[in-house]
């Protein structure tokens, strides 16, 4: 069993390279201008950005849609065109659905996992930046070419023959998959580049990694129904393959294989959680080896929920109403678990420091639990998900857990590690707090209304309905106008925020980064860790030290002056060592 002077001897070591390899990458971004960098980057910081201001634009644009649908429903039940046309408001939900996904959810999982993963193993790096910017690209163009379908564009029905999509449609999407395929590729990669051999890594960088490979799996039998339908009757090219219909392949490879997209969001946030949380609690979260051990059951519970899209179809038992059934009721207990870990981390709330970041967090933790209750009684039984599942009762369930618990989260994450992210303190908190509560009110509203009007048999995905369920409707419009308008405010509160915040101290590593993985060592030893397995302990105040051999005092413990990062460009002809500050507990 290595000493901990050696184990803190290698870490060091492997940290004077990273600094090197980062300080060569700083040096080759200072010669991109901003127009080059939009296209292609190196830096982890900026690579996250480009995703956050994509996740932006693509909210504002599926936001729109969503207010076209909700207005139009809010303000007529006889399907008449008083804003959008009955076929443009079929298309309107389609684009709204891959908008919101796709573009805004995706890119901001992608921007949080290119940012965090560098910043907790301490390298700064991005392994294979030109497969990131490209994978970046080219699904934004394959989500730029689904919006494009036109009146075809209905792929929420192609399950109902004859109505189908576009050509266009079913390109984009497999366009949107390998560029999805590529980022995924880099973000794993980059958590094996920070990683050293023997060293587990920090436990959100395993939530994160968890959550890239299984949707990098579940988009392999997507990819391969989307072919399948480009080329059958219902994409346009007029081929059918071993005679097998298309509207029943789609459902299955599509819905067996891509239902984990419900938790691309969750998982990659519940590392970014187990992150952030202690940070308010200032102490380590309860139990980190439970935490670890919810991975491998998420993982294998996500991948394997989606009866409720199935139970009406002859697929196998063991598939539709055993295995699948099974873990759509089981998979409730580990995120049970997570959120017992979450409150008993944080403590009494009255103690806790509030801002924006945390409440969202925490609203976020309170809906996921609300949306868990509204769908276990329903979804798992086969007698009586095939009726809810086409009620408002569904669109409620997944607004909660897709608007309030997933979008909210990332919103809260965004404000408690964008100061680093963009090296300025938000503008207004007054603004953020007016973003907070008319996000939850507004959203709170309408997932309120499709509740009740699905309790009460308003059937989903129609233009038209009985006088008695508009009610539900305008309530609905109101609530996603209350949280459009919270949204602007958002947007505006970051563009004062880039242009006029109060610029913060920058630090080689970031500071939350620091303590948060000070406090999961903490943690670690208490539970009977070995120091050789923990994470690299990261610099206290988050500066690089660089040592100089003849500086090595008579015990051999390192000594030095913090020079930051140019000190390893001015001695990078020599192996210069870090050292840290960071009382180990």
């Amino acid at each position: 069993m290595a000493s901990r002077e050696e184990v803190r001897r290698r870490e060091l070591e492997q940290l004077s390279e990273w600094a090197r390899q980062y300080e060569e990458v700083k040096q080759r971004e200072a010669k991109r201008s901003a127009l080059v960098k939009v296209f292609y980057t190196e830096d982890y910081k900026m690579l996250a950005l480009k995703n956050i201001l994509f996740a932006i634009a693509w909210l504002f644009v599926g936001g729109a849609f969503a207010l076209f649908l909700r207005t139009q429903a809010g303000l007529c039940s006889q399907g008449l065109p008083v804003i959008v046309c009955p076929q443009y408001y079929f298309q309107a939900m389609t684009n709204h659905v891959m908008d919101m996904i796709f573009g805004a959810v995706f890119s901001t999982v992608f921007a949080v996992s290119f940012y965090m993963i560098p910043a907790l193993n301490g390298s700064r790096l991005i392994k294979w930046p030109k497969i990131a910017n490209a994978g970046l690209w080219i699904a934004t163009i394959g989500l730029f070419m689904m919006n494009l379908g036109g009146v075809e564009n209905q792929y929420l029905f192609t399950f109902l023959n004859p109505l189908r999509a576009s050509p266009t449609w079913y390109i984009g999407y497999a366009l949107m998959v390998v560029g999805e395929w590529m980022e995924m590729a880099s973000v794993l990669g980059t958590s094996f580049l920070g990683r050293i051999q023997g060293k587990l890594v920090p436990t959100a960088i395993g939530f994160i990694v968890m959550d890239m490979i299984m949707m990098a799996l579940a988009n392999i039998s997507v990819f391969i129904d989307v072919i399948w339908s480009l080329i059958s009757p219902i994409g346009g090219i007029g081929v059918y393959l071993f005679g097998v219909p298309n509207a029943e392949i789609w459902k299955g490879l599509f819905w067996f294989a891509d239902h984990p997209l419900v938790y691309f969001a969750p998982y990659t946030l519940t590392g970014a959680i187990i992150a952030i949380v202690p940070l308010y609690a200032k102490r380590p979260i309860y139990s980190v080896r439970f935490a670890r051990w919810l991975i491998p059951v998420l993982f294998v519970l996500g991948a394997s929920v989606y009866v409720h899209h199935l139970v009406d179809d002859p697929w196998p038992l063991i598939l539709r109403d055993i295995f699948a059934q099974t873990s759509t009721a089981l998979i409730a207990i580990p995120f049970a678990a997570l959120w017992l870990l979450f409150f008993i981390t944080l403590g009494n709330p009255k103690k806790l420091k509030w801002d924006v970041g945390l409440a969202f967090i925490y609203a976020a933790a309170v809906w996921n639990i609300i949306g868990g209750i509204q769908a276990e009684p329903t979804q798992p039984t086969p007698s009586v998900d095939p009726t809810v599942h086409n009620t408002l009762w569904l669109p409620s369930h997944f607004h909660i857990m897709l608007a309030l618990y997933s979008v909210g989260g990332l919103l809260g994450v965004l404000y408690v590690v964008g100061p680093d992210l963009w090296g300025r303190k938000w503008y207004s908190e007054k603004l953020g707090w007016l973003h907070f509560w008319g996000w939850e009110a507004g959203m709170g509203l309408l997932v309120t209304s499709f509740a009740i009007g699905g309790f009460y048999g308003a059937i989903r995905r129609e233009v038209a309905w009985p006088a008695f369920y508009e009610v539900y409707y305008q309530m609905a419009m109101i609530g996603g106008w209350l949280a459009g308008f919270a949204t602007i405010i958002f947007a505006y509160n970051l563009i004062l925020t880039l242009l006029y915040g109060q610029k913060v101290k920058q630090t080689d590593l970031p500071l939350w980064a620091v303590q948060t993985i000070a406090l999961e060592r903490l943690g670690m030893r208490r539970e009977g860790y070995k120091e050789e397995e923990m994470p690299v302990a990261l610099p206290a105040d988050g500066m690089i030290r660089i040592l100089v051999p003849e500086e090595r005092s008579s015990e051999g413990t390192a000594t030095g002056t913090a020079v930051g990062a140019k000190a390893v460009e001015s001695s990078a002809d020599t192996k210069t060592n870090l050292s840290t500050n960071i009382k180990n507990k």
